[in-house]
């Protein structure tokens, strides 16, 4: 079974400074593999409140796709649930290069907890993490080292479009991958700051190219959440002809099922 927990859908500095919506990452699973992806702020206090609790310590890995706060400001506090507060080391750590170097968002005591620390790299992998291989896109266009990421789990791939402007070559680079599903952070719903993120047409662009079974978007800002991104969704589903989804604080998909139902 293959599952992804929103333990936030907001983005952004003001979204995330006012939590008008949560900013806890993603909790991923894949058969026995949990991985939490980017656990911003709040992120283990909401994984220990929501019903059912998340538990840090069944975790077989914790990864950034870049060192931003909003998507690694509660990476220690994780590391530390993870590994029961050092006393069991345990546990894999995997970020991009400068999230390691002297402004580094991960303290050094934290990462002796885990069993090993992976610099990810553009176009890199794959890196096992137990039964699921991890890719990683090229580099994003967004100040710091980002990366997007592909997870594959027997026959299905999960892939997860993180931060970064769009560029010639975006959709290419997922689409070589034939992602099953799609997640797109889409922070803007149209860019008069010229910001370093997707705007709702880029992404639902990106999207329209790459041809998931099933796209989900998430790490909405405050432009998004005023133009009610379900009804987004919805639009787009009809006009696409895919699943599209909305992400919400402690929604659960099911995706393994969403799968099942657009191959029906």
């Amino acid at each position: 079974m293959i599952s992804a927990l929103f333990l936030g859908s907001g983005g952004a500095r003001f979204v995330v400074a006012r939590q008008l919506r949560a900013s806890g990452g993603m909790w991923l699973t894949f058969g026995e593999t949990q991985i939490h992806v980017d656990p911003g702020p709040g992120a283990l206090v909401r994984a220990l409140t929501h019903v059912p609790p998340c538990n840090p310590r069944d975790l077989q890995a914790i990864v950034l796709s870049h060192k931003h706060l909003d998507h690694a400001g509660d990476v220690n506090a994780m590391i530390e649930a993870m590994t029961s507060g050092g006393f069991r080391k345990r546990g894999l750590f995997l970020a991009p290069a400068d999230a390691y170097d002297a402004d580094s968002i991960v303290l050094e005591y934290a990462r002796a907890f885990v069993e090993q620390c992976v610099t990810l790299e553009a176009s890199g992998g794959p890196y096992a993490i137990g039964d699921v291989a991890l890719r990683t896109s090229m580099r994003h266009h967004h100040g710091v080292d980002t990366y997007g990421m592909h997870f594959t789990y027997r026959d299905s791939t999960v892939s997860y479009l993180p931060c970064g402007k769009y560029f010639d070559g975006l959709a290419e680079d997922y689409c070589a991958h034939k992602p099953d599903v799609l997640i797109v952070n889409v922070l803007r719903f149209a860019d008069g700051m010229n910001v370093d993120h997707l705007t709702w047409e880029q992404a639902r662009s990106v999207v329209a190219d790459v041809k998931p079974r099933v796209a989900v978007f998430q790490h909405f800002g405050t432009q998004m959440l005023e133009r009610q991104p379900e009804h987004m969704a919805q639009e787009l589903e009809d006009e696409l002809g895919i699943r599209v989804i909305a992400a919400y604080d402690n929604l659960r998909i099911d995706l393994s099922t969403e799968m099942a139902a657009a191959y029906a």
